[in-house]
């Protein structure tokens, strides 16, 4: 996952136009699997339609009508991009690309074509379709190494650990599925209890050969490994937590209404304000200023776009009456004996999961070891990338070691 020009050089328009126009020559479709897509792409001042369905690329000049994602950029950075010399994932974090609309697919748009100036190679992000146990799971796959899977939190996708993925990728083998019922996964029928997710994640594991993995899990997904590994405790070499969502969350009152509900109340249409939508997502940071205004309008894109579908409404219903369901005695009885090293990371100023949890749980758990972020929130591999990288990166080389990049 390069991160650097390859030439300082200003590109010219007629590089940049020919390189857009022949990407239908380097498409991949064996990387589509069934995915179909608009893009607006614009590069300085050029407009490209770039349109993928039924196994095939086509691109024309001018602006696309209704793309399912726009991205904005310059010259210098596309040909980066195109070139194979800058990730998207990269080009996102470093705010050289702007995303509106569906930043899942804007991630994914990189990886289906070959590269102008190299072959692919293992670090490349790549994208699979794993069905399994009655479940399809989008699921990002890249890197090489020892296995880490990523699980994601409540009402969030797989693109909320983008900060974290091109570093873990370059030392470990990085599998990051959206979890049943969010995201681009399937959204069956069921009781999204904190015991329902266990068998996909240890299904998806099977399908990808990653048969003894370590775990990162923010939030919801911080609740889910801890499931698998007392599920599985043989299948989990170590966990990285980040925030989270144990048994006994003192959920406001919004919460356990929604949670009081029935689950078909999440087929009715209902309109989401992205006032709204930004201001829930600040609340997931102490100091909300330390994202631009651009990223919060992303995420309420991707949020109103997956939300605005009624199986999706009904799993996230399902899910918030799980967690708040759950029982919390039997909880802390079954993590005493998950003997798995833990590393706890928890934001001290988290308005959503209170650190005394963190306290508890680290003091539960046989071999885990507490880090408190002072002055951040519930996302700290957003709100502190670097130190949560290093701490999260620190810990893995020294619970499950990994060859040298």
């Amino acid at each position: 996952m390069g991160t650097g020009a390859y030439n300082a050089e200003r590109p010219g328009r007629t590089e940049v136009r020919q390189r857009v126009l022949t990407l239908p020559e380097r498409f991949r479709p064996e990387a589509a699997d069934g995915f179909a897509a608009e893009f607006a792409l614009k590069v300085d001042d050029e407009h490209f339609r770039v349109s993928v369905a039924r196994g095939r690329c086509s691109v024309r000049e001018g602006e696309a009508g209704f793309p399912s994602a726009r991205i904005a950029t310059d010259r210098r950075t596309w040909i980066d991009l195109d070139g194979g010399h800058l990730s998207s994932i990269d080009a996102f974090l470093q705010d050289r690309i702007q995303v509106r609309g569906n930043i899942d697919h804007a991630v994914r748009m990189q990886l289906l074509f070959h590269p102008a100036e190299r072959p692919r190679r293992p670090q490349d992000l790549e994208h699979v379709t794993v069905r399994t146990g009655g479940h399809t799971l989008s699921t990002f796959l890249f890197g090489q190494g020892p296995p880490v899977v990523l699980l994601h939190g409540l009402g969030a996708s797989k693109v909320s650990y983008l900060p974290l993925l091109p570093a873990l990728a370059r030392r470990y083998r990085v599998v990051v599925p959206d979890l049943p019922g969010h995201g681009e996964s399937s959204k069956p029928r069921a009781a999204y209890t904190p015991a329902y997710f266990p068998r996909a994640v240890l299904a998806l594991m099977d399908e990808v050969g990653a048969d003894r993995s370590a775990l990162v899990g923010n939030s919801m997904g911080g609740r889910v490994a801890l499931e698998v590994a007392a599920a599985a405790p043989d299948r989990v070499s170590a966990m990285a937590l980040l925030d989270p969502a144990a048994a006994g969350l003192p959920f406001p009152l919004y919460a356990r209404i929604l949670g009081m509900l029935p689950t078909g109340v999440g087929a009715v249409p209902m309109p989401l304000r992205k006032r709204a939508v930004v201001f829930g997502i600040r609340q997931l940071f102490a100091d909300p200023g330390r994202l631009p205004r651009a990223a919060y309008l992303a995420g309420a894109d991707e949020f109103i776009r997956i939300y605005r579908h009624g199986r999706a409404r009904m799993a996230l219903l399902s899910a918030i009456r799980g967690l708040i369901a759950d029982g919390s005695d039997h909880f802390w009885e079954r993590m005493a004996e998950v003997d798995v090293p833990t590393l706890i990371l928890w934001g001290g100023d988290d308005r959503l999961v209170p650190a005394r949890l963190g306290r508890r749980l680290a003091a539960t758990l046989p071999r885990a070891r507490l880090v408190v972020l002072p002055g951040v929130g519930h996302v700290p591999q957003f709100e502190v990338p670097e130190e949560t990288r290093r701490l999260v990166l620190g810990f893995l080389d020294e619970s499950v070691p990994a060859p040298s990049p």
